[in-house]
């Protein structure tokens, strides 16, 4: 079974979220898969890992700005549900205080430059949009 590659948002994703008009915090659970060896246009080379940290360090000081706060990080260990393909190198759950605030973050200039790094860096990936669910009984 091929695989598809997952890398960023299209446009019509983009725009479907900031039309949910979600209100008050935003979970963001990122699950990420590194190229093992990447190439940059400028004949650079290095590791999706070495990459993906050039990108946080160039976007934490984003993300921080707009209030956003890691709540969740972890490291994989195995699919117990699911296609064994999908193995992850890092996964982690990046909280937003609004809605607006992840896209103020996404269309930053300066956010925008540093996204060459994560595109770099990632062979797939997983962005899915929570919320925090009311309170009640079982899960």
């Amino acid at each position: 079974m091929p695989m598809t590659h997952y890398i960023d948002p299209t446009p019509e994703q983009f725009q479907a979220i900031m039309a949910l008009g979600l209100k008050g915090p935003i979970q963001m659970l990122n699950l990420i898969r590194f190229k093992k060896n990447v190439v940059y246009p400028s004949g650079e080379r290095t590791t999706g890992a070495e990459a993906y940290q050039a990108y946080s360090q160039k976007t934490g000081p984003l993300f921080a700005d707009v209030g956003g706060k890691i709540v969740w990080k972890g490291d994989f260990q195995t699919t117990l549900i699911g296609p064994a393909s999908e193995r992850w190198d890092i996964a982690f759950i990046a909280e937003y205080p609004t809605l607006k605030a992840f896209g103020t973050m996404i269309q930053n200039p300066d956010y925008q430059k540093a996204v060459a790094h994560r595109k770099a860096a990632v062979e797939t990936s997983r962005l899915i949009c929570l919320t925090k669910a009311k309170k009640g009984k079982g899960f």
